[in-house]
């Protein structure tokens, strides 16, 4: 076998758990053993081939931020920047910022920062850059935490950098942030001394509502060993114990607490806000949640005493999998979270809100600790209603609406699959950021797509794409499912003969009868958009008012729901869904008369 081939014979082996041919490189300091793989691209044009070597090159490298360059990197560099193939381009800009590439730094900082690029590109742009640290990257953050999509990501990476701005410019921005983006904020600033000072101290002021300490950033806080952190924490919050000898006269006291409330303690709708807030970061119910903690699903939930020991006494028996560590870096963080993957060049660590990887060289101290991720004191920044509703919640066999706010209307969508949302999945998929409902051979009855999430007042706006047009669909709100797999409310209706009327699904019937089929672009993409105050109910098509009803025997509140409906084979598409709460005094301008 050639030279060449062996190489390849080696990496189509690595990739498949037989072989590691770069096994050593992020350990070994010089760059010999790159050089054959880089004079391997130079050879050869198959785009397969040269994606393959580059993704086993950065894996090898994972957590290395700087090392040197290989001989003829630059060659390798120019040519792969005219690739057709934008992962190729991608996986290139990546090790060469390792090999301190400065045309590839000014390109990834270019594509981070232009709203011209696609999202995703961006989102990888800037990731690359956080890994390495790239010494002008606080700035490009700080600018960043006001673009929406890629806040978060912005918010996590400011904790790698100590400007003195970071801690300001985020607790300025957080009455405007929904709810994953304050917890992402708060872990931040809980990384580091300086940061959690500002913090408390926004606490105090009531910048940030003191609530949002959740139990598990009080013991982040704590990990600090600051003795200023310290008496502030217990100034802001109080004093905050692990409890020992009193858990029994905890659980019991909780017991009569939810035993006050009668034989319907609580609201499972408001117990699931509750648990989204304090519990969902890092336990998984009914398929939404992470994955720090166990998922919670299949536990022995019912049993009152069940929940209430594992949530008092948390430490009672760990998994090895759920105990933490402490990991104190070079640059003054410390982080607590669970150690995943661990070699000589780098470690992953699983806080409550991401998972970081760390070269070892910028490790300072490891301390494992004989605590679960799930810390103790979880009830009592709740008041005693609050522990009701989530105790509640946490009882029931099946899933709750999620009531909508302002702090949890990202989780309508997350544009990568359906989670919060119920359908069959023979019949429901995203795609690229897009809902597909598709019937191949038809259907018998009526099939629908159903957000978890209760509305009041709002605004819907998104994008459908029906095929064939002469099919039917429609958009459910303010509705509610039914044992029979249907749901009854409200239909902004789709289709031939149909676009932009006004249907009650098991309910009235036809209440606006007006079609706005003269609007519609048949086959193609087009806007529809739904807004409910009160009782007046209007919808648009394009820019174009379809309907325009007061009506006073409507349902208030509801979920939102996606149909594809009985008939002959077809497919409905739906992308760039926005929803935003409606106060009274809003009203849809957008449209036209």
């Amino acid at each position: 076998m050639s030279r060449t081939g062996t190489i390849v014979f080696a990496l189509i082996l690595s990739f498949l758990g037989l072989a590691l041919p770069f096994q050593g490189l992020a350990q070994d300091p010089t760059t010999s053993n790159l050089d054959p793989l880089v004079s391997f691209l130079l050879e050869t044009d198959d785009p397969q081939i040269q994606a393959d070597v580059l993704k086993g090159m950065v894996e090898a490298l994972k957590g290395v931020t700087q090392r040197p360059m290989p001989q003829r990197w630059e060659a390798l560099e120019s040519k792969l920047t005219g690739s057709k193939s934008a992962k190729i381009k991608t996986l290139a800009r990546t090790l060469a910022v390792k090999f301190g590439s400065i045309r590839a730094l000014e390109t990834l900082r270019e594509i981070a920062t232009q709203p011209s690029h696609s999202l995703e590109s961006r989102q990888d742009a800037l990731a690359t850059l956080i890994a390495i640290s790239d010494e002008q990257l606080t700035e490009i953050l700080l600018a960043l935490i006001a673009d929406a999509g890629l806040r978060s990501q912005a918010i996590r990476g400011l904790a790698k950098f100590s400007d003195h701005r970071i801690p300001i410019a985020l607790i300025e921005r957080y009455p405007q942030l929904n709810l994953s983006e304050k917890q992402d904020v708060i872990n931040s600033l809980a990384s580091r001394e300086t940061f959690a000072s500002a913090l408390l101290d926004a606490v105090d002021k009531q910048s940030i509502p003191r609530r949002d300490l959740t139990a598990s950033v009080i013991r982040q806080l704590r990990n600090l060993k600051s003795t200023v952190i310290t008496q502030k924490l217990q100034t802001v919050w109080g004093a905050f114990r692990e409890p020992s000898d009193d858990k029994l006269a905890e659980i019991a006291r909780y017991r009569n607490i939810y035993r006050a409330g009668g034989s319907t303690p609580g609201k499972a709708s408001q117990g699931r806000t509750i648990f989204v807030r304090t519990c969902q970061q890092c336990h998984s119910l009914f398929g939404m949640g992470g994955s720090i903690g166990p998922d919670i699903t299949g536990s022995d939930r019912s049993n009152l005493d069940y929940l209430l020991q594992n949530i008092i006494d948390p430490n009672g028996v760990i998994p090895n999998e759920y105990q933490t560590s402490t990991v104190e870096t070079t640059d003054d963080r410390v982080l607590t979270g669970i150690i995943g993957e661990r070699n000589a060049a780098a470690l992953t660590i699983t806080t409550a809100n991401e998972t970081v990887s760390i070269p070892m060289n910028e490790v300072i101290e490891i301390q494992a600790s004989s605590l679960s991720m799930m810390p103790e004191g979880l009830l009592t920044a709740l008041t005693d209603q609050e522990v009701r509703d989530l105790l509640y919640y946490l009882r029931q066999p099946a899933q709750a609406p999620l009531l909508a706010s302002q702090e949890n209307l990202n989780l309508f969508f997350n544009q990568k699959d359906l989670a919060g949302w119920d359908g069959n999945p023979e019949l429901w998929k995203v795609q690229d950021g897009v809902i597909i409902g598709k019937s191949t051979d038809g259907l018998k009855h009526n099939s629908f797509l159903t957000s978890q999430m209760q509305l009041d007042d709002f605004r819907l706006t998104l994008e459908v794409k029906l095929s064939p047009n002469s099919e039917n669909s429609g958009i459910q709100f303010r509705s509610t499912p039914q044992t029979s797999g249907e749901v009854k409310g409200y239909q902004a209706d789709i289709g031939k003969g149909w676009w932009g009327k006004l249907y009650e699904e098991l309910g009235r019937g036809l209440l606006w009868d007006k079609a706005g089929d003269v609007h519609v672009k048949p086959n193609a993409w087009n806007t529809y958009e739904i807004l409910a105050q009160g009782h007046h109910i209007k919808t648009a098509i394009n820019g174009q008012l379809c309907v325009d009803l007061e009506d006073p025997n409507g349902d208030l509140q509801g979920m939102i729901a996606l149909q594809l409906h009985s008939g002959g084979p077809m497919e409905v598409r739906f992308r760039n869904l926005r929803l935003e709460l409606a106060p009274q005094s809003k009203h849809l301008e957008s449209v036209k008369r």
